[in-house]
């Protein structure tokens, strides 16, 4: 079905076009902040090419995949008070994720918008003029010093919500929300190399396109930042879970005596499986990707007490055939008081909508399929070692130039802290020269080099790579080009056995509020067969199933769990009662 049935707000740009505007945001840090009119992207030409796809084409865009939730008209007049509840519950949903549609691709970082929450009502506007305090002398084409902005909205916060306070309106009710825009863009900016394998691993684990933008809502898309808590990386992994997918950090010995330090988080074609499959492993526990996805930022026990609130609290919205979803969109809305005392109410309201913003910001921006990184992800036999010169020199060939070489290497693989190459090394500095090898104490050492770099080595008589560890970033990873993956069976995946259909049944289950003691029972059978399944066939894919099945079943080892059981139970038997 044409994507204009689903969409009303269409927008495309061309390549150029797109690169021109995003260049030009990075370059100057922001549109002028008193100019009016449409958006840039908007008054872009309008059209791709053969070489380009959006993201808004693919039917794995949420405005597809939950249709019924974010797009679908609503009955104007239902009949049911079933219907009339969904409804508003709906309604008030899809206002709320218009304010970060606006936050995130409409309003630019030098916006503020300030609302009554106890009506909605749009009080003001307020653009800031950095160049009231921003360094004159900074030159045109720096990137913009976010932190420094964000500080002096704060400011500016404290000032508007006085303002409107002392016109009466109780502070409480006075709500400012902080445009996002250059920042998302400079998020897609960063994440051009990766995002088509994103999209494949997505589509692979049977995830919208939500998940994709779990990179821009963390971080940015930046791979260098460690949060408060500890979480690390553009996905924000915590410590225990890099440790449980194998991600480590490490030291290797360099020519010169010193030791380079390897912080493998900040690879995102070494984090991203992890965070995908653990999005993945949520969504399962919890009943349905959206309220999956908040979980992955405010953990699955508060999504579990959002459920048990509904179905204790949810008095009218809690109707026959209610879901999980609707459990979800009731705590955004009408029944986000009632989770006062959860960290969900502090932080996490907002993910999914944020998300969705990031998404809607960036869905019509061209992807140029000649954009995604060609990489070979390869680890070195057992017992082998070889100094990243002589690896470089053996790919670059005599004469060639390691200079340049080496500066690939540094880019392809920030996850090695390798020391910049100054003016006077001609080639690999002694101090960067590390001697690599195929594990550091009990840590793999996984690097990238070019697609093509492993026969390339071969043929020049080097055979130290081990060929069932290299993994390939191209045209066939995680099972072909998404413009081209339909729906149905998942690319490249075994055939499905009995055991996959009986875990989509539970999953399906679980999205009506199967949180019962017997159907954990019958996870743990099937996280048994699963298991069996990824010994017996130790695929790609059936390691994904078996990370995501063992997720889940933890999950539901829990006291939230157990809890929300209890309430489920309760929930029923009224409900019993109440039909008698």
């Amino acid at each position: 079905m044409p994507r204009s049935l689903y969409r009303s707000r269409i927008v495309r740009t061309s390549a150029g076009a797109t690169a021109a505007l995003l260049l030009l945001l990075l370059a100057v840090g922001e549109p002028d902040p008193n100019a009016g009119g449409a958006s840039p992207v908007a008054d872009a030409e309008a059209r791709t090419d053969d070489n380009s796809f959006t993201l808004e084409e693919l039917d794995m865009h949420p405005d597809v995949v939950f249709r019924s939730w974010l797009v679908d008209p609503l009955e104007e007049h239902p009949e049911t008070r079933a219907t009339r509840m969904r409804n508003r519950l709906v309604r008030d949903f899809r206002d709320f994720l218009a304010l970060y549609v606006y936050r995130q691709g409409q309003d630019d970082n030098f916006t503020l918008r300030v609302v009554d929450n106890r009506s909605g009502e749009l009080l003001e506007i307020h653009k800031m003029n950095p160049n009231e305090w921003a360094d004159s002398d900074k030159a045109a084409d720096t990137p913009r010093d976010w932190d420094l902005v964000d500080r002096q909205r704060r400011r500016q916060t404290r000032a508007l919500v006085d303002k409107y306070a002392q016109q009466g309106i109780p502070r409480k009710a006075i709500t400012v929300k902080w445009g996002r825009k250059n920042q998302v863009l400079e998020a897609r900016m960063r994440e051009l190399p990766y995002i088509e394998y994103e999209i494949r691993l997505a589509k692979l684990l049977g995830l919208s396109l939500l998940v994709t933008e779990t990179g821009t809502v963390e971080t940015f898309n930046r791979d260098d930042l460690v949060s408060s808590a500890g979480a690390r990386g553009r996905y924000q992994i915590m410590p225990y879970l890099l440790r449980q997918n194998d991600i480590h950090r490490y030291r290797l010995g360099a020519a010169a005596g010193n030791a380079v330090r390897v912080y493998e988080e900040r690879h995102p074609l070494l984090t991203m499986e992890a965070a995908f499959a653990t999005i993945a492993g949520y969504r399962n526990a919890v009943g349905h990707e959206i309220p999956g996805l908040s979980a992955y930022h405010t953990g699955p026990g508060n999504i579990f007490l959002a459920y048990r609130k509904f179905l204790e609290k949810g008095g009218e919205f809690r109707t026959q055939g209610a879901t999980v979803v609707d459990a979800y969109l009731w705590a955004v809305t009408a029944g986000f008081d009632h989770l006062a005392s959860s960290s969900f109410r502090n932080q996490s309201r907002s993910y999914v909508a944020a998300a969705y913003g990031a998404l809607q910001a960036t869905d019509a921006l061209p992807i140029d399929k000649a954009a995604a990184a060609q990489l070979e992800r390869v680890q070195l036999r057992s017992g082998e070692r070889i100094r990243l010169g002589r690896l470089l020199g053996l790919l670059s060939g005599p004469g060639q130039d390691q200079a340049t070489a080496y500066d690939r290497f540094r880019e392809q693989n920030p996850h090695f802290l390798l020391p910049e190459r100054s003016e006077n090394d001609p080639g690999v500095p002694s101090t960067g020269d590390v001697q690599l090898v195929a594990r550091a104490g009990n840590n793999p050492v996984r690097f990238f080099l070019p697609g093509g770099s492993a026969s390339a080595l071969l043929a020049a008589g080097f055979d130290g790579l081990d060929p069932e560890k290299t993994f390939c970033f191209g045209p066939e990873a995680y099972g072909g080009t998404p413009w081209s993956l339909s729906d149905g069976h998942p690319p490249h995946a075994p055939a499905r056995t009995v055991w996959d259909r009986q875990y989509d049944e539970l999953v399906q289950e679980i999205s009506r509020f199967g949180f019962t003691r017997e159907n954990r029972d019958r996870l743990a059978v099937l996280a048994e067969r699963f298991e069996s399944l990824a010994r017996e066939e130790p695929s790609f894919y059936r390691n994904m199933q078996w990370k995501i099945i063992r997720t889940h079943r933890r999950l539901w080892h829990s006291d939230a769990f157990d809890r929300l059981a209890a309430a489920a139970q309760a929930a029923a038997l009224r409900d019993e009662a109440e039909a008698k």
